[in-house]
């Protein structure tokens, strides 16, 4: 069946930027509350409004003589909203974190370049990041076996130029594979994904505390999202440690709806064999009250979790894999790139005549 979703590309806003030999695709895409972020792998990040329009750019590095470097200058690992410094925070591949004022961003009649108005340094190669009470919670790099969570100190309480102080916590609980926050009223509720496991651990100051519950999932899970008072789970099959570029070898898996007060799965079901995992990317996410996953190809299937059976697919951009999936959701509408897709940002529209069941 078709997915019933309105097709169009975005301009991605690639041509201002850094050259170097990075093969040209999306690195990240990331919705925050008045703008659209994403990365153009190797060139620059891009700053737009709701309506995708393009306002600021930043396209500059570190390494302006140097190739290797420059790439892993500009792959941006986390996007993330600090409201409580009015900022928007950028980490890259080095652990570099910069700082970009939303006003400085929102301001701009027309599209120009910004320069960061913080620069701070965070751990290096850490994949998965979120902000949280003026606080970044991190995985463990890959490179020390994701085990556990980096916590920071506030950053308003920093210098400019200094590095963050964070501290390891609930490395019992294994690789961190996704993070996400859970709404509180009291202390901040971090959601923790792992090898086919997830977890809930309460934020206390710059630790977290031991975890409410955890809940057994037959995947590994990549991607956690909030979704009418439900947390939602997706991830390929569980798998011994894979290359960050081997991705093809991530395959299917599933999701889960769980409760956020006991982790009780609400529903479960498979996910097709196509989908685009991989090492730092977002292959799913809630769009409603359905499951939208992007194929290696393009295309995007739309899973309803309570009736598999009406499962809907668009139709595939390409006829080979274009990488691993970088996909947000912003109100009705999905945006999706792909690490080897070129820079290409596609936008889907979920019309009001489609039912959200």
């Amino acid at each position: 069946m078709t997915a019933g979703l309105t097709h169009r590309v975005v301009d991605a806003a690639a041509e201002e930027g850094v050259r170097n030999s990075q093969p040209q695709g999306i690195g990240r895409v990331n919705v925050l509350e008045d703008l659209v972020c994403w990365n153009n792998l190797g060139r620059n990040v891009v700053f737009a409004d709701r309506r995708l329009r393009p306002r600021a750019v930043f396209g500059t590095t570190m390494f302006p003589h140097e190739d290797e470097p420059s790439q892993y200058d500009l792959d941006v690992h986390a996007i993330l909203e600090m409201p409580e410094m009015g900022l928007v925070l950028v980490l890259n591949h080095f652990g570099v974190l910069r700082g970009f004022t939303r006003t400085d961003i929102l301001r701009r009649d027309r599209f120009g370049k910004v320069e960061p108005a913080s620069l701070w340094s965070f751990v290096d190669d850490v994949e998965r990041t979120v902000a949280v009470t003026g606080r970044l919670v991190g995985s463990v790099p890959r490179r020390e076996g994701a085990s556990g969570l980096l916590v920071s100190v506030p950053l308003e309480n920093l210098p400019n130029g200094g590095a963050i102080p964070t501290r390891h916590c609930a490395a019992a609980f294994g690789e961190v594979t996704a993070i996400g926050v859970v709404p509180a009223d009291g202390d901040p509720l971090i959601a923790v994904g792992g090898n086919a496991t997830v977890a809930l651990f309460p934020l206390l100051g710059d630790v977290v505390g031991r975890p409410r519950w955890e809940a057994e999932v037959g995947f590994r899970v990549a991607s956690l999202a909030w979704q009418d008072d439900a947390l939602w789970a997706a991830g390929p099959e569980c798998a011994a440690t894979i290359n960050d570029y081997e991705w093809e070898a991530l395959q299917g898996g599933g999701f889960s709806v769980l409760r956020p007060n006991d982790g009780e799965i609400v529903t479960s079901g498979p996910l097709p064999a196509d989908i685009a995992w991989g090492t730092g990317g977002v292959g799913a996410a809630p769009l409603g009250r359905r499951l939208v996953v992007a194929g290696r190809t393009g295309c995007l299937h739309l899973i309803d979790p309570l009736d598999r059976g009406k499962h809907r697919s668009t139709q595939p951009l390409a006829t080979t894999s274009l990488g691993i999936a970088h996909l947000a959701v912003d109100g009705p509408r999905v945006l999706c790139g792909f690490n080897r897709g070129g820079y290409r940002l596609d936008s889907y529209t979920q019309s009001s005549a489609t039912p959200n069941r």
